[in-house]
């Protein structure tokens, strides 16, 4: 059976390098908005240069992506948006369509520690930049998941391996 691996939490808590390390452990496809935004509108385009209908066909169109893998029998991680309950419910719809089965991660980063990696980022460029503000505002709007969610939680701190050992080995 397929499985959708929901992560979530705050931007720069680790949920793409932790969704990295299980791909990596597994062999699972991911899913990034980013990337999607980058395969329909290019490398060089900026988020304020998007308008709301672009931010519509990115998800719609990585919607469509994970649905597909889905389909085809295959493990998929998003770890790349879920930060509002409505977002993982809807990823969870798509799931339940095809019958397959949800994981929610909730990946618990301080929000310091988070927004001093931002500060690293500035200086690395390793991964999409994101202003004070923008940081600001995603803190405010992200819901972590509730109890109905049964999330699985990566606590800051946590060591890669372990967890997924403890927490998706015996699940993969």
């Amino acid at each position: 059976m397929s499985k959708l691996f929901i992560i979530c939490g705050i931007s720069f808590a680790g949920k793409s390098t932790l969704a990295n390390a299980i791909a990596a452990r597994f062999g699972y496809a991911e899913v990034d908005v980013d990337e999607t935004k980058t395969h329909l509108f290019g490398p060089d385009i900026q988020d304020q240069d998007l308008s709301h209908p672009d931010w519509v066909r990115i998800y719609a169109e990585t919607d469509t992506l994970i649905e597909r893998y889905l389909r085809s029998g295959q493990t998929v991680i998003d770890a790349s948006r879920n930060f509002r309950k409505a977002e993982r419910m809807s990823a969870r719809a798509i799931a339940d369509k095809v019958k397959a089965e949800v994981v929610t991660i909730f990946v618990d980063t301080p929000a310091a520690i988070a927004h001093q990696r931002l500060l690293e980022n500035r200086v690395t460029k390793m991964r999409v930049n994101l202003t004070d503000e923008a940081f600001e505002e995603l803190l405010q709007v992200t819901e972590p998941p509730t109890a109905d969610e049964n999330p699985l939680v990566f606590r800051y701190g946590d060591q890669f391996d372990t967890w997924i050992s403890q927490n998706i080995g015996g699940n993969s």
